[in-house]
């Protein structure tokens, strides 16, 4: 099933999330909780199974990924501060849940399989992937294959039909239901699965109803997860960086405001509710910043907060090199990644491990400027339309293409704003990323300790730089030639031919160091220990 286009809530700025990081502790805990949805009765043991040359192997314990699993599996959201104590909660429920590492092929680098029981014997199977940035997708269920992202109401229904017998039962029930978000027929060992795809919720009395037909062995139903639904009906006013230029120079319209058009198109929201989200994503971003400033966090790895230290140093002591806006960007960018290893509050942006690039390059500077609150709401606007026509049909995921498509992708879409709230054209602020995406591409993916620490706060640091520098080259007069639909395109072509050792695996770069090496050997001993 092709990709739907993607949001600005879900795959820019979105989700909110517990750290610390998107693919490995959020998309966890959003499997968990789409899959328990499709066991009946109560949950009494689970094991989960990652491949031993997998993405997961080396970094689930330092990712909280076990954490997330089991906070989604106890049917909570990757957002509910709770995730945090989901092993002595599991425990407290008498829920039984393993992490196992097998040898079976790593078709996606985050494949996990889960195996459910419920209280009465009952087994469901079910194959998943995180798919980058909070992003996941149900691969297979007891043998059947599906592809259930999130976003919709889903109803699972299982015959004992061959495949010709099941497309007319479709057909028939596609009549009474509202629209098709994409409904699919999968077969098994002879039998089917109906699988229809609703925007909306299904009634009981229409899921009673089908239960009862004949033919119709079981029925299950998924509720979403994502922030905003599937509408793979709607028509978009652009998809590419020259489509959006081109709306620009003939409407007259800012970056913010095609943002909004595109995101009220994609989630068919009201103006006010697009607006109102936003708010809330910024008050979040400033809120993860200003909190881990205050450096009384634990963040249970291989360093301890320094975020205020460097603020207060390059603002306080004379010797400091006097780096302008980035006394305040940089340390913010730190900040709000040292939070999220703290398993604070935060949003991927676009990823758990980008998360300090926005606050920082784009919020930590408005703050420096004194702009209006309205202005960063519109200037994160312009960030998140750039970071949705720069992805078109890829996920941001370190997994997939290296680090470069994390804070390295987030530096660009931050350059953008920047230009924007120094009063630039939209075609500076597409200019100013792609400037950005250049001085990045080939940018590995090694965290030492499996840990999103080293080296990932120091490149949200450098990535925020990396903005700020652009955007003022650009504002400056300097061309960077290359559209920034060919940039966005050479960035995930570079990601895919790294070697899998330097995306995310922790078997390049700097991971295996010798002081990489025992810091993950440490690491190993802390986390065997929680």
């Amino acid at each position: 099933m092709k990709r739907q286009n993607p949001s600005i809530f879900n795959d820019i700025v979105g989700p909110i999330m517990i750290g610390p990081s998107s693919s490995h502790t959020c998309g966890p805990s959003r499997i968990g909780y789409l899959a328990q949805q499709l066991l009946p009765g109560t949950l009494k043991k689970a094991t989960v199974a990652f491949a031993k040359d997998g993405a997961y192997t080396l970094m689930y314990k330092g990712q909280r990924s076990d954490m997330g699993y089991v906070n989604g599996l106890l049917g909570r959201r990757p957002e509910d501060p709770a995730l945090r104590t989901a092993f002595a909660d599991a425990k407290k429920a008498g829920v039984d849940i393993e992490f196992v590492i097998e040898d079976f092929p790593p078709i996606v680098p985050n494949i996990s399989h889960l195996t459910l029981e419920n209280t009465e014997g009952r087994i469901v199977e079910v194959h998943s992937d995180s798919t980058g940035g909070g992003t996941v997708k149900l691969l297979q269920v007891d043998g059947f294959p599906v592809a259930i992202v999130g976003d919709c109401y889903e109803v699972l229904i299982f015959t004992d039909h061959c495949e010709e017998d099941a497309q007319k039962l479709m057909a028939q029930l596609q009549s009474e239901l509202p629209a098709d978000e994409g409904n699919a027929i999968s077969t098994y060992e002879g039998k089917s699965l109906i699988n229809l795809k609703q925007r909306e919720d299904v009634s009981e009395k229409f899921l009673l109803n089908v239960k009862n037909m004949e033919h119709v062995t079981e029925v299950r139903y998924v509720k979403p997860v994502l922030a905003v639904p599937s509408n793979r009906h709607a028509e978009f006013p652009f998809v590419s960086a020259a489509e959006m230029l081109a709306a620009a120079e003939t409407t007259g319209k800012e970056l913010w405001e095609l943002g909004m058009e595109y995101e009220m198109a994609r989630s068919g929201w009201t103006y006010d509710k697009v607006w109102e989200y936003m708010e809330g994503v910024v008050k979040t971003m400033e809120h993860s910043s200003k909190e881990a400033l205050k450096g009384d966090i634990d963040m249970a790895g291989i360093i301890s907060p320094t975020a205020g230290k460097v603020e207060n140093y390059v603002k306080k002591n004379p010797k400091a090199l006097d780096m302008g806006v980035l006394n305040t960007a940089v340390p913010w960018a730190m900040a709000t990644m040292e939070y999220s290893s703290a398993m604070g509050v935060v949003l991927c942006a676009p990823t758990g491990g980008s998360a300090g690039i926005f606050p920082g390059a784009v919020l930590g500077t408005a703050n420096h400027m004194g702009v209006t609150w309205e202005e960063k709401v519109k200037a994160m606007f312009v960030t998140s339309v750039i970071g949705i026509v720069m992805s078109k049909d890829c996920n941001y995921s370190a997994e997939l293409y290296g680090c470069q498509v994390e804070p390295g992708a987030a530096s660009g879409m931050a350059a953008g704003a920047l230009v924007y709230l120094m009063g630039g054209t939209p075609e500076q602020s597409c200019m100013a990323a792609s400037c950005a995406v250049q001085n990045i591409l080939g940018t590995i993916c090694d965290p030492v300790a499996g840990l999103v620490q080293i080296p990932c706060i120091n490149r949200n640091a450098m990535s925020a730089a990396n903005a700020v520098i652009s955007a003022n080259m650009v504002m400056g007069g300097f061309d960077p030639l290359i559209p920034l639909d060919q940039t966005a395109e050479s960035l995930f072509r570079v990601g895919k031919q790294l070697p899998s050792e330097l995306r995310c695996t922790c078997k390049g770069g700097l991971c295996i160091t010798p002081c990489g090496e025992q810091l993950a050997r440490e690491q190993d001993a802390r986390d065997a220990a929680r």
